[in-house]
């Protein structure tokens, strides 16, 4: 048995620091695949209680190259500076979303514009005529704690939600930094996206991000972007919401559909290991009984959606295949239009990622529709783990091999379905190559190595005389 067990230390030791390694860093792409793997695993045996996401994501990338008309084309910019949008541009955009018939729709950008180019004259209200062959949307503000409103652009009133408990935590809003465009509010209501007084995101992406959902307007507690955006989509009414700031726990309750744990600040915590990908698609029955893919949280760049072809070309109808799921997500889902250009992602996530501002609010919008509010394992979860399979180990090296491929298999069923069923408790979960890896290595050394590595053992005392 010390054979055994020292052997198992020797690499156990060396296979927890290489799991705990790549914890930190995420390098490891087989490992990456693997924590995917179980990660979906453990969702599916949740019982229920997570579903799938319903977001459309359509980003205003690179790409997009701003409409032009003589010599009132928008300047060019320096690399370091992507192009200012007009009015127009902005109404082209919607129109291609609206072409797609969505049922709800999330605007994000709060431009300002130049009225010395032609496409951003006061007399022209292409960006009003669009918004209005869309259904009521919620529009994105940026506001500040703060000063005093300076001009009445500043003093926009936000609707309120019901509070139950101690605000004083709250996030404080002042005045508007940033209001969205007359022409946008003809058919759209206006929420905070961003509050410039918060604390942004910092750190190397190991931390899960924080969203504020709610602030302090005076004496009342105004909504979000993203608590307006669910509720537009559910047709749930902003008085339906009810802030719940009683201890212990704090949560934010959305009709009967959605209950969004949240810190005292009024803050939720975005998942940066919940395995929320930019791409979550499911194979489902049609209304013709055929499969088909529904797409529950994807992106579209502007360029794909505007893309048209005749459908009499071969190359057309290809693209217009790949897209044509992600098209009809656009009728079925959430539909959030917001800024992902390369200058925009400067909010660090898992591994060597970085999130928009626009690509952060989509996945808050998707967690708390899925209720995919999922944490790794505390540290001391993971030591614990690691220390009860060690003893778990000790016992299988003081068997025989034929007893330790019985009882390490049954020791590992208990194991990982324990493992769900913390998951399902508490959506909680770990990396599995450590664990996997030091099952496997107690399972191989006890079958492979015999118990007493010096001393023969006495036959009569065994019937297993390998062993």
């Amino acid at each position: 048995m010390r054979y055994r067990l020292i052997t198992f230390l020797v690499f156990g030791s060396a296979v927890t620091a290489i799991g705990e390694w790549n914890l930190k860093n995420q390098r490891l792409e087989p490992l990456k695949k693997l924590n995917a793997l179980w990660l979906d695993f453990c969702v599916g045996n949740s019982g229920g209680k997570i579903g799938n996401p319903s977001v459309t994501f359509v980003r205003i990338d690179d790409e997009y190259e701003p409409l032009n008309i003589g010599e009132n084309s928008t300047p060019k910019s320096d690399d370091a500076t992507p192009p200012k949008l007009s009015r127009l541009d902005f109404a082209t955009i919607l129109g291609f979303v609206g072409k797609q018939k969505p049922k709800t729709v999330a605007f994000i950008p709060t431009p300002t514009f130049d009225n010395k180019n032609l496409l951003n004259q006061t007399d022209i209200v292409p960006l009003k005529d669009a918004a209005l062959q869309l259904p009521r949307m919620t529009i994105g503000a940026v506001v500040s704690g703060d000063g005093k409103p300076s001009s009445e652009s500043e003093n926009v009133q936000y609707p309120s939600i019901k509070a139950l408990g101690d605000t004083e935590l709250l996030p404080a809003l002042t005045r508007t930094v940033k209001a969205p465009d007359p022409q946008l509010l003809a058919n759209g209501d206006p929420a905070f996206t961003i509050i410039e007084t918060f604390p942004k995101p910092m750190g190397n992406g190991d931390a899960n991000q924080k969203v504020p959902l709610v602030a302090k307007q005076g004496a009342k507690v105004v909504p979000s972007f993203v608590l307006c955006s669910l509720a537009n989509q559910a047709g749930i009414g902003l008085d339906q919401i009810t802030l719940h700031l009683e201890k212990p726990k704090p949560f934010i309750q959305i009709g009967d559909l959605y209950t969004v744990p949240v810190s005292e600040d009024g803050a939720m915590e975005v998942p940066v290991n919940g395995g929320l990908k930019d791409s979550m698609i499911s194979e489902v029955s049609g209304d013709d009984g055929k499969r088909k893919k529904a797409y529950h949280f994807t992106r579209l760049t502007v360029n794909e959606l505007a893309y048209t072809g005749k459908e009499e070309d071969a190359i057309a109808k290809r693209i217009l295949a790949k897209f044509q799921g992600k098209f009809q997500s656009v009728a079925e889902n959430l539909v959030l239009i917001g800024f992902d250009r390369n200058l925009d992602r400067r909010i660090p996530a898992a591994g060597d990622e970085f999130l928009s501002e626009s690509s952060l609010l989509a996945r808050a919008i998707a967690t708390i529709q899925s209720g995919r509010f999922i944490n790794w394992w505390p540290q001391w979860g993971r030591w614990i783990a690691a220390l009860a399979i060690l003893g778990i180990a000790v016992f299988l090296f003081r068997l025989s091999r034929r007893k330790v491929a019985v009882f390490g298999g049954l020791a590992v069923l208990i194991f990982f379905t324990a493992c769900v069923f913390v998951f399902r408790a508490t959506l909680t979960w770990t990396p599995p190559f450590v664990m996997f890896s030091l099952f496997g290595l107690a399972l191989a050394i006890g079958l492979i190595l015999p118990r007493n590595h010096s001393q023969p053992v006495d036959p009569s005392e065994d019937p297993d005389p390998e062993g």
